[in-house]
């Protein structure tokens, strides 16, 4: 097992900056995602623990090792690809033994790894199979058991449940959980879902445009962003997004534009007395949004007159999209047991307890 401290790692590819002055630190045994949009560099960050490519500038270390110049072989390093690269014309079992006679492994040895891996996987009864006569979902599992079989300091995974069907998915992710649970070894895995971020990462490092801009724990990357970005990319459906003005009448404080009138709650108030009255861009997630008739208990409930456009039932509940007098669009999530639908012209309540309120020019996030 091993520790990994990127330091100030950019990489650059001609004028095109892939990754930029990242900073970041991965304990021992850690399961870190690295997530975001196509071209945000997270791919290319993982392919730089690797040693695919090399570093522009920065210093990457394995434990206090630097490593960059480090060859791939040399770093104890195991990866799974998106495309799994197996060899077509070698069995199930010679695909994952393959690396260990690279290097010398006796047969005894081979065997016993191989076997150890293939049953931890559940794909013992596969190896004599061929990967053209296997299913998405099995050769997925022979692309992590030809890692694991090499009992590597660190697995490093491209985005590897890609292929696979939304159900497959769900059971893979759920296996690469249980896996690192019982190797207790590092693991970096890149995706650009966040759903799959959220669910099995201890920590998640977001990034755009090359840049991290937020690593943190899932319940504090939703609860807590630190921007714009991170808070419409964490989240599903992302986050209603507003320009709103801060105003004080009287005593009161109140976030205002054409389309409502939304008081700041009196719990709130001394934090947001702190702030210039101006424009800001105010943030609610579509859960914090609801039905009035079935309004959950504990919130400050402010109705907004708004149109239901489109409604999506989702059995567990309902995505309302919605539009307010003024033509913007929101999303809200509500109780599986409402009966609103298209055409419906309704209040919709929102939370003011669970609010953000973002810096207009910076898209930093003011109110953590």
């Amino acid at each position: 097992m091993a520790s990994i401290t990127f330091e100030n790692v950019s990489k650059q590819f001609d004028d095109f900056t892939a990754v930029k002055n990242l900073n970041l630190s991965i304990d021992d045994g850690e399961f870190l995602v690295f997530v975001g949009p196509s071209g945000c560099g997270k791919t290319t960050s993982l392919r730089l623990l690797a040693g695919l490519e090399t570093i522009t500038s920065g210093h990457l270390y394995l434990d206090d090792r630097i490593v960059n110049k480090l060859p791939p072989k040399e770093r104890n390093i195991a990866m799974v690809f998106q495309s799994y690269a197996l060899y077509p014309h070698l069995s199930v079992y010679e695909n994952m033994a393959f690396s260990l006679q690279l290097q010398g492994k006796s047969k005894s040895a081979i065997q016993r790894r191989v076997e150890t891996a293939a049953d931890q996987l559940g794909i013992a009864h596969l190896l004599e199979r061929k990967p053209k006569e296997l299913s998405g979902g099995q050769r997925q599992r022979v692309a992590v058991g030809r890692a694991i079989v090499r009992e590597p300091s660190v697995f490093l995974m491209d985005e590897p449940l890609s292929n696979l069907d939304a159900k497959l998915r769900v059971q893979a992710r759920t296996e690469i959980c249980k896996l690192h649970a019982k190797l207790q070894t590092t693991f970096v895995y890149v995706t650009h879902d966040q759903v799959e971020a959220m669910t099995m990462g201890t920590r998640i490092a977001v990034m755009n445009h090359g840049i991290l801009q937020q690593i943190d724990s899932p319940e504090n990357l939703y609860n807590h962003p630190q921007n714009v970005f991170v808070a419409g990319f964490i989240g599903s459906p992302a986050m209603n997004f507003f320009r709103v003005n801060l105003i004080r009448k009287e005593a009161q404080l109140f976030l205002e534009n054409e389309d409502f009138f939304l008081p700041i709650p009196e719990s709130l108030t001394a934090k947001y007395e702190q702030f210039p009255q101006k424009e800001y861009i105010f943030g609610i997630r579509p859960e914090s949004i609801h039905d009035p008739q079935y309004e959950v208990a504990d919130i400050m409930p402010i109705p907004v007159q708004a149109e239901v456009t489109l409604r999506e039932m989702m059995g567990n509940e309902i995505i309302l999209y919605v539009n307010t007098i003024g033509g913007e669009e929101f999303v809200a999530r509500v109780d599986p047991r409402s009966l609103l639908k298209a055409g419906d012209k309704v209040n919709l309540t929102f939370d003011m307890t669970h609010i953000h309120l973002f810096d207009i020019e910076t898209e930093v996030n003011i109110t953590l």
